[in-house]
């Protein structure tokens, strides 16, 4: 595509996103007014925009949906990539034997190396305004690209700002492919960046005005089925927006850009989020307390009623501490009952903060003050949180984890860090299996299932009948118990070990019995022989 028609095609795809944008507003303004003040308009942050984002900031009275959503998104940070634990690893199906051994070992140890890789680079401070931006619109936007290796630094995650992108579905199967990205760079950088494909005022004003800004476009998508052999499957073109010139080709081994929604609108790929659900609880919770405030002065200081008898002037009096007013008699000024009913208000106020709470689960993910929780409470609660997140794990991971595992594992591979995979995985697809908090408490279920199952089974055989135990496979569950509560792999013995284990026990226990009735055998002869030796010589 030329410079022309990427232009052509951003200005469409910029008019099929001004649906949602005003709602994207609606929701940063209400939570983080600075992030989305650039939705809508086209230009860089300015003194203006930065005025008019604290305004609106001082225009929020209670801080229960900000809060709430600073807590939702940091327990889908830590739920689904904690910094503390491998959350993912790759498996391989269909191996036996010594190839499987070999094969799991180098994709555990590529899993190891790619997750602290991860959490070595800038992702845990990416990942949360990531997840802000996931609660608040639906919708972030994550880069991924190469770091710098030189500073040990495999990855560098960068959070492009949603105002500035654009997205699109080339295939029509739900999932974002296309994305139009506008961004300034300053001539200086512009510069640095392009070098001589620039055009000539970009040129000239590096040397002039190094700080002047200037406009780029970047588009990414699929080139689909007709590119060239020497091509990669993801295009990269990036255009000058001023002269609409086309300054550099490149493309993508995998999508570089995570763009997981959170509730996808119908017939559209934009999103909206959870924030959006609470937002008319918090306006009206806004407007209730904005009253009380404003009436706090009245509530103080009191309303007080004066009889103008000539001695008094109600236009010069002033109440207030260590003050004398004149008087003509003790009736002569008075305090007013306020018909103002805070009592109320304070009640309507805690409904609406309970509601903006339950609405983004922080009153079930916010540990609750009292007496500590029994095992079952926890359990309990554990069991609840798992259904409330549990739906939106499934986009997440489909949408967000797949895409983010797979471009670090292409970046770490092209790299050379884990080395050559073995040849028997070498034309294989891994499967992606995940151990965060959050995939783990999923299957919890089962294995709930599995104790109740072998309780049952305990009771029966206590009752005499052990022929049930012949139903269970006592071995392959104690190997799915260890998977479903992600057991490392490397502590589970594979199923030769456990084998030469017990036949080595056995023929242990056999030569002890063997050596056992071999004493037994000489103590009862030796007597024998003694008798027999001491008859014969008598």
């Amino acid at each position: 595509m030329t410079g022309e028609q990427h232009i052509r095609r951003l200005d469409a795809l910029k008019s099929k996103r001004r649906f949602i944008e005003r709602s994207w507003k609606d929701a940063y303004d209400n939570t983080y007014p600075l992030r989305g003040q650039l939705i809508g308009l086209d230009g860089a942050l300015t003194l203006d925009v930065n005025s008019a984002a604290k305004e609106k900031q001082s225009r929020i009275y209670d801080s229960s949906l900000r809060d709430s959503a600073r807590l939702l998104a940091s327990a889908l940070l830590s739920g689904l990539t904690p910094a503390n634990s491998r959350w993912f690893s790759y498996t391989v199906v269909g191996l036996k034997g010594d190839e499987d051994q070999e094969a799991e070992k180098w994709l555990s140890e590529s899993s190891d190396i790619i997750w602290r890789n991860i959490h070595n680079c800038n992702y845990d401070i990416t990942a949360y305004e990531f997840f802000i931006d996931y609660v608040c619109v639906g919708m972030p936007v994550m880069y991924i690209e190469q770091g710098n290796l030189d500073d040990g630094k495999l990855y560098n995650f960068r959070l492009w700002p949603l105002h500035s992108c654009y997205f699109a579905d080339s295939t029509g199967k739900g999932m974002i492919d296309t994305v139009y990205r506008v961004f300034n760079l300053t001539a200086e950088q512009a510069v640095n960046e392009y070098g001589n494909k620039l055009s000539d005022e970009i040129i000239k004003a590096a040397v002039e005005r190094p700080d002047s800004s200037f406009r780029f476009l970047q588009a990414i998508y699929p080139r689909g089925k007709n590119r060239k052999r020497n091509e990669l499957p993801i295009a990269s073109e990036h255009v000058e927006l001023n002269s609409k010139r086309l300054i550099r080709k490149s493309g993508y081994h995998e999508m570089p850009v995570i763009v997981p929604r959170w509730m996808p609108i119908p017939d559209s790929v934009y999103s909206e989020g959870p924030v959006a659900d609470a937002l008319p609880d918090h306006k009206t919770l806004n407007e209730v307390v904005r009253l009380i405030l404003a009436n706090a002065d009245l509530a103080i200081a009191g309303m007080w009623g004066v009889v103008d008898d000539g001695v008094i002037n109600p236009k010069t009096i002033t109440i207030g501490p260590r003050k004398v007013i004149v008087v003509g008699g003790k009736d002569s000024i008075f305090p007013l009952k306020s018909g103002t009913q805070f009592d109320v208000a304070q009640l309507e106020i805690h409904r609406l903060q309970g509601q903006i709470r339950r609405t983004l689960m922080s009153d079930q993910l916010h540990p609750q003050d009292g007496p500590q929780m029994t095992a079952t409470e926890v359990h309990v609660r554990t069991q609840l949180i798992r259904q409330l997140l549990g739906p939106m794990y499934g986009r997440l991971q489909s949408e967000f984890l797949n895409p983010l595992v797979e471009r670090c594992f292409g970046i770490a591979f092209r790299a050379g860090i884990l080395g050559i995979p073995p040849e028997s995985i070498q034309e294989s697809i891994a499967k992606i299996s995940y151990q965060s908090p959050l995939a783990k408490s999923q299957r919890l279920e089962d294995v709930a299932a599995m104790d109740r199952f072998e309780a049952a089974l305990a009771l029966t055989m206590q009752s005499g009948i052990t022929d049930v135990l012949d139903n269970y496979d006592i071995d392959e569950a104690i190997r799915e118990r260890a998977r479903l509560l992600g057991v490392p792999a490397k502590l589970i013995r594979d199923e030769k070990k456990v084998e030469k284990i017990r036949r080595d026990r056995a023929a242990v226990i056999e030569a002890a019995q063997q050596a056992q009735q071999q004493q037994e055998i000489q103590k009862a002869v030796i007597p024998m022989a003694i008798k027999g030796a001491m008859d014969a010589a008598a």
